[in-house]
């Protein structure tokens, strides 16, 4: 077979009209994009704003427990310890933890 007029071949190579080019409706059309966030989307980003900008009320006590502790004046009364746990209810009487 014998071509003669390669010319049409590198036409693919050239650029498409505009008219042969997909649009984008969707965008174009809404324009721009918005974010719509829900209630407890909200409610939540209002609650770490919160703890963020809070004081930490703790500062003081865990450095004067830290500054004890390396100087080996504070030892922890175990039973103290022990009820403490069993009253917040963090650890229940079998010893396993309820979380």
């Amino acid at each position: 077979m014998k071509v003669n007029d390669i010319s049409k071949v590198f036409g693919v190579y050239e650029a498409q009209p505009a008219a042969n080019q997909p649009v984008k409706k969707a965008a174009a059309a809404a324009g721009k994009d918005k974010l719509m966030l829900s209630r407890d989307a909200l409610d939540f980003q209002a609650v770490m704003k919160g703890l963020k900008e809070a004081p930490d009320a703790r500062a003081g006590i865990v450095a004067g427990m830290s500054r004890k502790y390396e100087a080996g004046e504070h030892l922890a009364d175990s039973r103290e310890l022990a009820a403490a746990l069993f009253k917040s209810g963090a650890v229940g009487r079998s010893g396993v933890s309820r979380e």
